[in-house]
């Protein structure tokens, strides 16, 4: 790549590059999550946002330091996770990422659809929706990178004025006093719902996907992973104290919702809400889509998956986001047969998720050392083992998509080079 060309795809600036953070984590799951927050801590609930803020710290250190050690890597953590836990371990990283954005962002798209039509009592299709979502994030990147730079910004923008004006509106009609103090033993309920506010900062590895698209990743990538972390914390406490101060009772999943209806025009409000969920999905599968195109698009290269998939432009990964939107287009034909799959779908994509997240933190510290941050992060280890076995048979996906990306490494490997140089680059 000449120096105009990498020039050429960097972000213009700092805030393109924090929008692409956020859109990187905000989802459809971002008007629900604070109601069950709520509902598993109590008045411990804004504790817990900041408790699981935090916990994410230590990983946007794991993601700054695979980018910054390798500033040449197409893929940092495919790198990081390779020199850690071994050239198979980390060739199998880019294969399980393809399969959480084709089970995950389709689940997505469709639960932001049903949010929609409950909301609104709209008789159009979830499924109708849900194609819209993803068609307008899959053409957006197959104009270029450009062009979904631009869609972050101002998606972004409108975004955090649409959430802005609910939470004041809530605010300006309140009808309590918040328990923002946590109260008694609410404080013990803290690690419950950490389970579940966590899972809404999941996505900050996909700037690492971007890094190539940072002006200077070894100055920038802290600065804008951590702005986008607090943009998103704002937003789920604010969402979370505009419903404690409507009710002390919220359902654990239209409860926000149900909170702002109790507002004077509050189905105005509440479709406001919907429609900024349908956003949030969309600037994250914007993000998502250009990230994991980028990573499968180098895995072609690097011969871990077929060549042809390599298109023309490594900087725009338009054959590997065909091929996407491929995969989506089934899972969504799945979800219209059988549309109660749809949380069991989250569930698997964020099982995967917490297998990726597993060998990245114990190759980190392999490759590493003991540390302030790897020590952090190896904290983690046992929290993400655990939730995984706990969600019993949903486990059965991410461990399936295991074996799937250790079969595709191993042939891939065989293909590309010959069975002695095999065997060696596997020890």
């Amino acid at each position: 790549m000449t120096i105009q060309q990498q020039h050429s795809s960097r972000f213009p600036s700092r805030i393109t590059g924090v929008a692409a953070g956020l859109a990187s984590v905000v989802g459809a799951g971002l008007i629900g999550v604070p109601a069950a927050v709520i509902n598993e801590a109590g008045s411990a609930a804004i504790l817990t946002w900041i408790v699981a803020a935090l916990a994410c710290v230590p990983m946007l250190c794991l993601f700054r330091d695979t980018v910054v050690s390798r500033p040449e890597s197409r893929d940092p953590l495919r790198d990081t996770v390779a020199s850690g836990l071994g050239r198979t371990a980390g060739n199998m990283v880019p294969v399980l990422f393809g399969m959480v954005v084709l089970v995950g962002l389709p689940a997505g798209s469709v639960m932001a659809a049903r949010n929609l039509s409950v909301i609104t009592g709209s008789t159009l299709p979830e499924s109708v929706s849900a194609v819209a979502i993803l068609a307008v994030a899959v053409a957006t990147n197959l104009l270029g990178k450009h062009v979904g730079h631009q869609v972050e910004r101002i998606g972004t923008v409108a975004l955090i004025l649409a959430l802005a004006g609910v939470v004041v509106w809530s605010t300006l009609h309140s009808q309590r006093v918040p328990e923002i103090i946590p109260e008694g033993g609410d404080v013990l309920l803290v690690p419950v719902g950490f389970m579940v506010a966590f899972w809404a900062f999941i996505g900050f590895e996909n700037l690492t996907f971007l890094a190539r698209d940072l002006p200077d990743p070894k100055r920038d990538f802290m600065p804008i992973a951590l702005t986008s972390l607090g943009l998103l914390l704002l937003l789920t406490t604010s969402l979370t104290v505009a419903v404690l101060v409507l009710t002390p009772n919220t359902d654990p999943v239209t409860g926000v919702v149900d909170a702002l209806r109790m507002t004077p025009y509050g189905n105005i409000v509440a479709l406001v809400l919907a429609v900024s969920g349908v956003v949030g999905m969309l600037l994250n599968a914007v993000a998502w889509v250009r990230g994991v195109g980028l990573v499968i698009d180098s895995a072609a290269r690097d011969g871990i998956l077929p060549h042809r998939i390599a298109g023309p432009d490594a900087l725009n990964p338009r054959r590997a986001i065909t091929i996407m939107s491929c995969g989506f287009a089934a899972t969504l034909v799945l979800l219209q047969q059988n549309p109660d799959l749809v949380i069991d779908m989250l569930a698997a994509a964020s099982g995967v998720f917490m297998v990726i997240y597993t060998l990245c933190i114990l190759a980190y510290v392999r490759a590493f050392g003991l540390r302030a941050s790897t020590v952090a992060n190896l904290v983690l280890v046992p929290v993400l083992v655990w939730s995984l076995a706990s969600s019993g048979w949903r486990a059965a996906f991410p461990l399936t998509a295991v074996l799937i990306a250790w079969i595709i490494v191993r042939v891939g490997f065989r293909k590309s080079v010959g069975p002695e140089m095999h065997e060696a680059r596997l020890r």
